[in-house]
């Protein structure tokens, strides 16, 4: 009787056990989908890469980037950043002198007011760096009247790079008189070691717009 009662509660033992075991092989499944580990602790097991990556945006440059890059590299013209006034008389064409390897070109003449606004482009075909500095710049009309150039009012970038140009505008200081219709623009004080003989270059010929 002791002993078919040891192996009903050694049956029954066994029972619980195998019911335990499956119990805890049912929460290891789980924990293994969920988390991605199983153990507990020091015991665990990683099955799964569980970090995570935030992705990184790349900018493309849009059209108008691109745009806004090259008007940087390139430049405006004077005449861009200066549109002539409503009122003012302008007069477009080419008159140019060239000494040595710098060539000087006047290529539009506004007058607002009796004041004269100087288009120049300058060439420098050397090999070295030439300066034409705005305070050397100066003016005579055909009735011999004498001018200078505003530091202020004039945009002249003043120094060109070797075999490059520059592009800019001389206001001049006075008004023009009533009876002028033409001048001449020196750019004097041109400072290189190939700039002119003399450092100078003078422009004749120029009309006065009216």
């Amino acid at each position: 009787m002791d002993d078919e009662t040891h192996r009903k509660k050694s049956s029954a033992a066994l029972k619980i056990s195998l019911v335990m075991l499956g119990v805890l092989v049912l929460l290891g499944v789980i924990q293994a989908v969920t988390a991605g580990t199983v153990g507990v602790g020091a015991l665990s097991v990683t099955l799964r890469d569980t970090s995570s990556t935030t992705p990184t945006s790349t900018s493309t440059p849009t059209s108008d980037d691109t745009a806004g890059s090259l008007d940087g590299a390139v430049g405006t013209s004077a005449e861009e950043e200066a549109p002539p006034s409503a009122d003012a008389k302008v007069t477009t064409g080419s008159w140019k002198q060239a000494r040595g390897l710098l060539t000087v070109e006047i290529t539009k003449v506004e007058n607002v007011g009796g004041r004269l606004k100087v288009f120049v482009t300058a060439i420098n075909a050397s090999n070295a760096k030439m300066d034409l500095p705005v305070a050397s710049v100066s003016a005579v009309d055909d009735a011999q009247r004498d001018y200078a150039a505003s530091p202020s009012a004039s945009r002249w970038p003043a120094s060109i790079a070797k075999n490059s140009g520059i592009t800019g505008y001389v206001e001049l200081d006075r008004k023009a008189g009533a009876d002028s219709t033409s001048f001449s623009l020196t750019f004097a004080g041109i400072i290189g070691q190939l700039a002119p003989t003399g450092g100078a270059v003078t422009v004749t010929g120029i009309p006065i717009p009216r």
